[in-house]
């Protein structure tokens, strides 16, 4: 008999849940609004609702278990989560008791990031690799690492975020309260944020019709469209993002020797732009007996990817 992940992924903007086969394989899924407003219970309520509704279309017998990848710090032992920026009302709190109730499962719950790094891992561009990084370059940065074919959590599982090593300690202010954090100097926020600044200060671009008419405002996927067209400030702006993720990557590298450095998230549909920069910077900064030997590569799994890293852990815990 073929056996099931029942799972879900709980952003800031959606919950998505899915019926997952232990080969990878997403065979039924559904989305809606996370909608945290509304308060835990109520988010709480209609994730349920969706497990439940995946649940009973699985074969009788079939479901192994049940994993949730939650948008923020989790303690994988316990379920609980920390601080989770667009989930405020689920800080402190776990959902294991209620789900391992309403469906009669066994529960396991971790970072979003984290578990994309095991589903990369598992099923994409890092499988059969021992060791792994993997960044996720979006909003921010977030990532996870795998260690002699093992996740690697840490302490109440909060291993992994990457995007809050310090680069420059006299650089930006980061969301976390830090200056300098690799993801206040390369995000798609931040690479945002930079193309406003050149505009304002009277940079000539193609970007400028985006403030003067195309929405408003300026996103790093419109800095990644122009530099693909040759823009020149684009693709400054771009570079420079390459450079501080090689310098970011090559300390990774530096302190867990990884095989390979998988990079997913909205912006690695940009790589190659920043691949220069992340190899020169990795080229100047990795250790000699390291330099050279670590490919970085775009991710493989897409917009599914935290679903099947939920996946892979309650796969893997079953065995």
């Amino acid at each position: 008999m073929t056996r099931y992940a029942l799972v879900a992924d709980v952003g800031g903007t959606q919950m998505r849940a899915a019926l997952v086969d232990s080969a990878g394989e997403v065979t039924h899924k559904r989305a809606s609004l996370t909608l945290a407003n509304r308060g835990r219970q109520d988010v709480l309520e209609r994730l349920l609702a969706s497990l439940e509704g995946l649940a009973s279309v699985a074969p009788p017998g079939s479901l192994v278990g049940v994993g949730l990848a939650i948008a923020g710090p989790t303690d994988p032992e316990t379920g609980t989560v920390y601080s989770p920026p667009h989930i405020p009302c689920w800080d402190g709190y776990s959902p294991v008791a209620a789900v391992e109730e309403k469906l009669s499962l066994k529960t396991f719950v971790a970072n979003d990031a984290t578990l994309a790094a095991l589903a990369e891992h598992t099923y994409g561009a890092g499988r059969g690799r021992r060791h792994m990084v993997y960044l996720t370059l979006s909003t921010g940065i977030g990532g996870g690492i795998i260690v002699d074919g093992n996740l690697y959590t840490g302490n109440r599982g909060f291993a992994g975020e990457v995007g809050h090593i310090t680069i420059d300690p006299d650089g930006p202010l980061c969301h976390c309260g830090n200056n300098g954090c690799l993801e206040a100097l390369a995000s798609g926020t931040t690479v945002a944020w930079m193309a406003r600044e050149r505009l304002d200060a009277g940079a000539v671009s193609a970007l400028t019709r985006h403030l003067e008419g195309e929405g408003g405002d300026v996103d790093a996927r419109a800095v990644a469209e122009a530099a693909a067209s040759g823009d020149g400030v684009a693709q400054e702006i771009m570079a420079e993002a390459g450079a501080y993720l090689g310098i970011g990557i090559a300390s990774l590298v530096n302190a867990f020797a990884p095989e390979i450095v998988v990079v997913g998230g909205g912006m690695s549909e940009s790589l190659d732009l920043m691949l220069p920069g992340i190899g020169r910077e990795m080229e100047r900064r990795t250790m000699g007996h390291q330099r050279g030997l670590v490919p970085v590569v775009k991710a493989r799994l897409g917009d599914n990817v935290s679903l099947l890293g939920a996946a892979a852990l309650v796969f893997g815990a079953a065995g």
